[in-house]
């Protein structure tokens, strides 16, 4: 695979799950404001750490996006998670839950998912390369 087509085709499926993550968020805002009540009803603001993980969350999937190596892809999952758990749990332990399963699952889903996109295309290619070889070798021994 071309490396421009692999960051590109990286890059959309990456854009696609922040996209995917941005409407899963408003879903959840609006389901937790209705059996709820507002955030601020509980006396626990979540304030401006909601945007801050946000940020990171775009970040780290345009890092994965751009870095070819799987464990480093994995480890930069893994800080970003832990990240979110050291910052979130003592305040507020269901928020971090959610930050950590949503953000950590549509990252890993991207990640996973350009990796099989990746490898089906690199055997695609493979195949095709061993079929007209096959090809060609048997035209070669039928002119013989």
């Amino acid at each position: 695979m071309n490396i421009y087509v692999r960051l590109a085709l990286c890059l959309v499926i990456h854009a696609v799950g922040c996209v995917a993550y941005v409407f899963l968020n408003n879903a959840v805002v609006v389901a937790y404001k209705a059996f709820n009540g507002g955030f601020t009803t509980r006396g626990v603001a979540i304030g401006i750490a909601h945007y801050m993980f946000i940020y990171i969350f775009f970040g780290v999937n345009a890092l994965a996006a751009i870095i070819p190596k799987l464990w480093a892809k994995l480890g930069l999952l893994t800080l970003m998670v832990a990240w979110i758990l050291f910052m979130m749990v003592p305040d507020n332990p269901l928020r971090a839950l959610f930050y950590t399963v949503a953000q950590g699952g549509v990252t890993l889903l991207a990640i996973l998912t350009t990796q099989v996109v990746e490898l089906r295309w690199e055997r695609r290619s493979f195949i095709r390369q061993s079929t007209s070889v096959t090809a060609s070798q048997r035209a070669d021994v039928c002119a013989q």
